[in-house]
């Protein structure tokens, strides 16, 4: 039996282990060639801190295809994102009685612990890439070289 404050430190890690599962996650990837200077990329990420690393390097995977594809330049034709939350489950529930007598009349309490819903959150990106060499740049594409420099710095 788990004494008052061994629940409270076992609620304690079990809430921290819902939390860190709903901030971390997974980020899905792929590309898809349109024609050959334009691609469709898809980045899916569930948790706080996947979706975050999912938008830092969606911008940074379209200048790495755009270099490695031969291009120097691109534009993003079309972009479309959604966010929303799946729910996963909730926390067990734990009840804890306590039977106070006084005389011939006993008094309880109850308290519960836990039940809250565990919920992880998720995002889904598609970007279409148009890929670009001189002399056919057009004035408001993107030098994929500059953005890639920008992460070594």
């Amino acid at each position: 039996m788990l004494t008052p404050m061994r629940r409270g430190l076992f609620f304690a890690g079990l809430i921290a282990s819902v939390a860190l599962f709903g901030l971390t996650g997974c980020v899905q990837q792929s590309e898809i060639a349109l024609a050959s200077n334009v691609y469709k990329l898809d980045v899916d990420a569930r948790g706080l801190i996947a979706m975050d690393a999912a938008k830092q390097s969606l911008q940074m995977r379209a200048a790495e295809l755009t270099l490695s594809k031969g291009y120097t330049h691109y534009i993003i034709a079309d972009a479309r994102s959604a966010q929303g939350v799946n729910y996963l489950g909730r926390t067990p529930v734990y009840g804890h009685t306590t039977v106070n007598v006084f005389g011939n009349t006993a008094y309880g309490q109850t308290s519960l612990y836990g039940g809250q819903p565990i919920l992880q959150p998720y995002s889904s990106t598609s970007l279409v890439v148009v890929m670009f060499t001189a002399p056919n740049i057009p004035p408001n594409a993107i030098d994929a070289r500059t953005i890639v420099a920008s992460r070594a710095k």
